[in-house]
């Protein structure tokens, strides 16, 4: 969301506030401002509480009818706002110095989307209270050197768990390829977060089941340890996150092998994400992943990755990322409110790296991308984005189906989840560019467009005289097509279903999976998409409440590469499969 212009009467009214006030003793300091609307409204009511450096409340208070408000007589140390409001963003600033004798002015804008706190104004101090001779002595003597900090802990009586919140989906249909957006269906998730004394935030997952074709028990779980300084639920800062994440698996039977005998498929990844703010207007993310993947061989990979969100005006702003190897959840998901962070934490948990085999050994998909997304907000309901990326692929794996038993078992390796197969078509580098347009058409509904163009796969049309997968690869070439995506979600009236609805315009004599975007949260994906959650009604008989979810994901089986073998037998290059689902999720 964009923010106005500062109002000059905003400007006036803080120095009024700024000069209005009692002289400051020299030894303290203050902090005044004044809370507003988008349009310049001064807010009243709203609550401003104060931190100090180790987060730790030191003050609160409530803005006045003129929608102002001041903390006086503070030791000089640097000190934090939280402004908070019903129907607004909360905003927060960290990092406001406090000198003595000098009163620092701010100007809070509250927002729906986007909130900020701007510094404005410090009256200036005559004199300094300490000359530099003074302060390099006290520099130099050792007894006004910190030590040993202690972290704020649990205070008598209080809780030892809070903000516990929960989320369990049971859900059956169609088996679908482990791609994110279009994730297998292992039957049972669950997700559990709580906070523990206020300032660890602890999240456990969890997703198990049979694989419905052979009857084989699929499980993955995942831990999510950082901490967090939390007011009524709401992370005013964050540690470094720390994640852990097992998933084990069989793979299904051959012909003339058992059940019994089938091998194991297991990976366990290690996940640390940061967060650093460099100055003002820029956010860094950074951080790394490792990974272990045991399938007949065991593969070690390391993956980093960073992004930077950079301000560059009120209206405009500027995303940059990378990665090697494999993204974090978090560059692709956006949370929404309420169980958010719960249902992110499901929505990529069942997906499997991308394995497959090659002269007999065992490969993982690696993905080197990096892209760039330009901003434009022209007003709170409006914006616009440009977009650019590249990746390289290395042991890409796609979807095979039709007749794939031609190929020898070292080549095609049975998918985990359908009846068809997984067959390397080794590796290919692509660029493409998007622009997209958002618009929140109403309070419940919004609509997206994107135009984009970029590199895609398409098959030569030469029938293959042979069962040489090497015949197979060089029957695809890398080529270029246009596309437009519609994207449209909002919750009907009086029965309150959320719909969201996609559809990719483009030629589909070419595919590849969409690319998917880190820097925004345009993401087109191929075919025909629609998801529907339907809250249901408890009557009062339990806590919490209850969602119906139905998924069906590229209705139209578009986007699959055929490639005709020997003796009129055919392959299907499968992108993005057909997945039809359904369930219920109970969020308490």
């Amino acid at each position: 969301m964009t923010l106005p212009r500062r109002p000059l009467a905003l400007i006036v009214a803080g120095l009024g506030v700024v000069c209005s006030g009692a002289e400051l003793p020299k030894t303290a300091g203050a902090i005044v401002g004044i809370v507003a609307d988008p349009g310049g409204i001064s807010q009243m009511g709203a609550t401003v509480m104060l931190f100090n450096r180790f987060e730790k409340l030191v003050m609160k208070t409530l803005t006045n009818p003129k929608g102002e408000f001041g903390f006086d007589d503070l030791v000089p140390d640097q000190y934090m706002i939280r402004v908070s409001l019903p129907a607004f963003v909360p905003a927060v600033r960290q990092g406001i110095l406090v000198q003595p004798g000098m009163r620092s002015f701010l100007s809070i804008h509250l927002a729906s989307v986007l909130s900020s706190v701007e510094f404005v104004y410090a009256s200036p101090n005559p004199r300094q209270l300490l000359t530099d001779e003074w302060r390099w002595a006290l520099r130099s003597a050792m007894s006004t050197r910190p030590v040993l900090r202690f972290l704020p802990g649990p205070k008598p009586g209080e809780s030892l768990f809070s903000n516990t919140r929960g989320l369990v989906k049971v859900s059956a249909g169609d088996g679908a390829n482990a791609q994110l957006g279009n994730q297998p269906d292992l039957g049972t998730a669950f997700a559990v977060a709580t906070s523990l004394y206020g300032v660890n935030n602890v999240q456990v997952a969890g997703n198990v089941g049979y694989v419905s074709r052979t009857g084989l028990p699929v499980a993955s779980f995942r831990t999510r340890y950082s901490r967090d300084f939390l007011d009524n639920g709401l992370a005013a800062s964050s540690s470094p996150v720390v994640q852990l994440t097992v998933r084990q698996t069989f793979l299904p039977g051959r012909p003339g092998m058992s059940q019994q005998s089938a091998p194991s498929f297991g990976s366990m990844s290690g996940l640390v994400i940061d967060h650093a703010k460099i100055g003002d207007d820029i956010d860094f993310t950074y951080g790394a992943q490792i990974e272990s993947v045991a399938f007949f061989d065991r593969v070690n990979l390391l993956s980093p990755f960073a992004r930077a969100d950079v301000k560059l005006t009120t209206h405009d702003s500027v995303q940059v990322a990378w990665s090697s190897g494999s993204a974090p959840d978090e560059f692709y998901l956006s949370a929404r409110a309420g169980d958010g962070d719960l249902q992110n934490g499901l929505a990529t948990l069942s997906a499997f790296p991308r394995v497959s085999m090659r002269g007999g050994h065992t490969h993982v998909q690696r993905m080197e991308q990096g892209e760039v997304t330009l901003t434009h907000e022209f007003d709170p309901k409006t914006r616009v984005s440009a977009s650019a990326f590249f990746e390289t692929v290395a042991n890409a794996a796609l979807m095979a189906a039709g007749d794939t038993g031609m190929y020898s078992t070292s080549e095609m390796l049975p998918d985990l989840f359908t009846n068809a197969s997984i067959f390397n078509i080794g590796s290919y580098s692509r660029r493409g560019a998007m622009v997209a347009l958002e618009r929140q058409l109403s309070n419940h509904w919004s609509a997206q467009a994107a135009f984009g163009h970029g590199g895609t796969l398409q098959t030569t049309g030469e029938t293959l005289n042979s069962n040489d997968p090497q015949a197979l690869r060089n029957a695809l070439r890398k080529t270029d097509r246009s596309w437009f995506s519609a994207r449209v979600s909002g919750a009907l009236p009086f029965t309150g279903t959320r719909v969201t609805g996609s559809y990719l315009f483009t030629d589909y004599r070419a595919a590849l999976p969409a690319h998917r975007y880190m820097t925004q949260r345009t993401s087109p994906d191929l075919g025909l998409n629609v998801q529907l959650r339907q809250p249901i009604t408890n009557f009062g008989l339990w806590t919490g409440r209850v969602e119906a979810i139905a998924e069906l994901r590229n209705l139209l089986q578009q986007g699959y590469l055929p490639v005709s073998g020997p003796n009129g037998r055919r392959v299907l290059l499968v992108p993005s499969p057909r997945s039809v689902r359904g369930g219920l999720a109970f969020i308490f």
